[in-house]
Formats: C-alpha cells, sequence, structure tokens
C-alpha cells in the first residue's frame, strides 16, 4: 500500500535549518509518509540536501520569479493523490520524534479537519520576534480563525474544497478564512512543536507586511482606515513597553516600537493599495 501521508516542503536558501529538519523527519515515530519538496531557487546547498532525501519525481524546482505560494502548493498536491497533506517549512525543524504522530493523529481520527503546530522562536531570535510567537501560540490565548501553514496537516477532502488562494501571500490566513466559514474545525496542535522565526530587517519586514496587507485586503473585515490602523498601532506598542519592562528589557523597547509601527505601516499600505 502506498504511504498515508504526504509531506510536501517548501524550500529556498533554507541552510543550515533544512539539515535539522530533514534529519529530524529521519527521527520520526510516525513513519507511514512520502516525501516531496519544493525549491524555488536555492543557491546555498539546500536543493543539494533536498536530492539527497527525496526520489527525483519527488522534487519539483521552480525559478524564484514564479513562486506565488499558494498556487505552488496547489500544483504540488495536485500532483499527488494521498488523503492526508503535511505541509513543512524547510526551515522549520520538529522538536521532538513524535511531532508528525501528534500534528497528523486528529485529522486521521477524524477529530479535526487541519491542525497546526506550535512554533517556537529560535535561540537568536530578537527579543519581541520571541514575544510575538510566544503571544500568538500561547494554547490559552489562541485567537479564533488563527493558522499557519509553516507546519500544518489537514484531510485532502478540505483542501478541494478550499483550494489556496492562487495569487499574493499570507495564503494560509485566507484559506483558514475560507474554510472557517463553512464550519472545519482547525485545531492547534501545542505539544507538535516546531523551532521557527525570522530576524527580518525594518525594511524587509515592511515588504513582507505589505504583501500580506495586498492579500488581507479583500478579506471580510479588513480596512485601509488610517484611525484603525493607529489605533491598533498604540494599543500594541503599549503592550509592548508594558511587557519589555516587565521583563526588564529596556534597552529593546527602541526597536521593539520601530518593529511595530513598521508592521502596521506596511499593512496599512498593503490594505490600502490592495483595495484600490
Amino acid at each position: 500500500m502506498p504511504p498515508l501521508v504526504a509531506i510536501i516542503v517548501r524550500s529556498k536558501n533554507e541552510m543550515p535549518h533544512v539539515r535539522a529538519a530533514l534529519d529530524m523527519l529521519k527521527r520520526q515515530t510516525f513513519t507511514d509518509f512520502e516525501l516531496f519538496a519544493i525549491d524555488s531557487g536555492s543557491t546555498d546547498g539546500s536543493l543539494d540536501l533536498l536530492r539527497e532525501y527525496c526520489d527525483a519525481d519527488h522534487l519539483i524546482e521552480i525559478p524564484p520569479e514564479d513562486y506565488e505560494p499558494g498556487k505552488v502548493l496547489n500544483d504540488a498536491i495536485a500532483r499527488i493523490d494521498h488523503q492526508t497533506i503535511i505541509l513543512l517549512n524547510a526551515d522549520a525543524v520538529p522538536l521532538s520524534e513524535d511531532w508528525l504522530e501528534k500534528l497528523v493523529r486528529p485529522v486521521l481520527d477524524g477529530t479535526a479537519d487541519a491542525t497546526f503546530s506550535r512554533q517556537v522562536a529560535r535561540p537568536d531570535a530578537y527579543f519581541i520576534v520571541a514575544y510575538d510567537y510566544q503571544r500568538a501560540y500561547d494554547p490559552n490565548h489562541i485567537r479564533d480563525g488563527f493558522f499557519s501553514a509553516v507546519a500544518c496537516a489537514f484531510n485532502r477532502v478540505l483542501w478541494e474544497r478550499h483550494n489556496f488562494h492562487n495569487h499574493g501571500y499570507a495564503e494560509d490566513v485566507i484559506w483558514a478564512t475560507s474554510c472557517n466559514t463553512f464550519g472545519a474545525d482547525l485545531q492547534l496542535v501545542p505539544e507538535s512543536g516546531v523551532e521557527h522565526s525570522h530576524n527580518y530587517s525594518l525594511t524587509g519586514l515592511f515588504y513582507k507586511k505589505f504583501r500580506q496587507g495586498m492579500a488581507f485586503a479583500s478579506t471580510e473585515g479588513q480596512t485601509s482606515a488610517i484611525g484603525h490602523r493607529l489605533y491598533l498601532c498604540i494599543r500594541e506598542l503599549v503592550r509592548d513597553i508594558v511587557f519589555a519592562c516587565r521583563q526588564r528589557q529596556f534597552r529593546t523597547i527602541p526597536y521593539n516600537i520601530a518593529y511595530r509601527v513598521t508592521i502596521h505601516a506596511g499593512l496599512h499600505r498593503g490594505i490600502k493599495e490592495g483595495s484600490r
């Protein structure tokens, strides 16, 4: 019989994390899976490593300029016939040998339509970055509709009903919103953790949030009103400053402020542009 689960890994210059991620996949207690990979122009050795771990017909190479997350995922899933799909970013490193077992079990048992892993910031993450990950993946305060495709599982039937958004970014957020609208059960699995975070430059952070804002422009409840964006930004700035003071991380406050303002500036600009 063919493997029960397909794991799809997306990669572009993910060394050295991709090596650790692939090594952890080899050590998983759940072994009934088949590995597929998509590389969009790696030049740092990631592609060579994927060739070692993947069968030749399981590895797709695309030019970096052709990479649109949702379209790439839809095309990759359409090529296979597995009933359960795992998505794992190449730089997301499973934290335990039963990561996959815990992530996929609710989907296989039918107690969830989709699941996603808790993400833990890397040891070198900036203070404010680590704080954002800590808040976002707190099981006691998880936001309604929150979902991440960095490390997730879902059944094929759900994807057939709700393909990923083909254009732009934030494909996982838009996909989850669509699934939730029709009553799908998407669950965080706190016991299934991966190490994953990025220390973006402020320019890179602005561009990332701008692209997300462009995608969010068509999502219900999003507004380009500057007053609303300022309110959200100020509220979060106060929260950030209070937390930094409680942790006695006073020296991080100037960067924390720049980081938070950049996020909201990028989102505002992207939503405004996408709404035109």
